[in-house]
């Protein structure tokens, strides 16, 4: 989603190539070859292949810098991008992860039943830490700038919807998913992949 919505943003002539999760076409042997962890997404970009959403993120916006959308290299806000992104996947994503497919995690029910309690704990605690940021710092993770790091945030909000804690539960997240589902990227995006949001 969040790759999709920055290739629209961006306006770059791309291909989509719909990977159905449904029918595992991500652990098939032609998907395996280019993703070994047969996860999505995966760019190819120049004859180079790039995974995992927060890498594509940062890839994509470093070859268009004229976007605005990520801070210079040599910006003390380059830092706090970083952080943001690998934090939103390594803690957030990894907590929702957890509470949607808790059957990846543990095989007994009343194992699955516990990670998700405890996983639901890390989503409040993780959307206190946004809103909080967003309060004193927002409108945007980086502050006054759109970034990249605001669709990373968008995907896995949208994912959260149907969560017991959901991000569009907190004010000025519901704020930031709001102006950007205003944007015509998302707008494509969702309408592309035959999805819904609904705040």
């Amino acid at each position: 989603m969040a790759t999709h919505a920055m290739l629209e943003e961006l306006g770059v002539d791309y291909q989509l190539v719909e990977i159905d999760l449904t029918r595992q076409m991500q652990k098939t042997p032609e998907y395996l070859a280019i993703n070994p962890n047969g996860k999505v997404p995966t760019l190819l970009h120049d004859g180079h292949i790039i995974y995992e959403s927060a890498a594509i993120l940062i890839y994509l916006l470093d070859q268009h810098p004229e976007s605005g959308l990520s801070p210079l290299t040599t910006s003390p806000q380059r830092g706090r991008y970083y952080q943001s992104l690998i934090w939103m996947s390594n803690t957030l994503q990894e907590a929702a992860n957890r509470w949607a497919h808790p059957e990846h995690y543990c095989d007994n029910t009343a194992g699955q039943h516990s990670l998700q309690a405890k996983a639901s704990q890390e989503l409040e605690r993780c959307w206190q830490v946004i809103e909080k940021d967003l309060h004193e710092k927002g409108p945007w993770i980086l502050g006054d700038t759109l970034s990249g790091a605001d669709f990373h945030l968008f995907m896995i909000a949208y994912w959260s919807r149907r969560y017991e804690r959901r991000a569009q539960d907190y004010p000025k997240l519901q704020q930031l998913l709001r102006t950007l589902l205003n944007r015509s990227s998302i707008q494509a995006m969702l309408k592309q992949e035959g999805l819904f949001f609904e705040l």
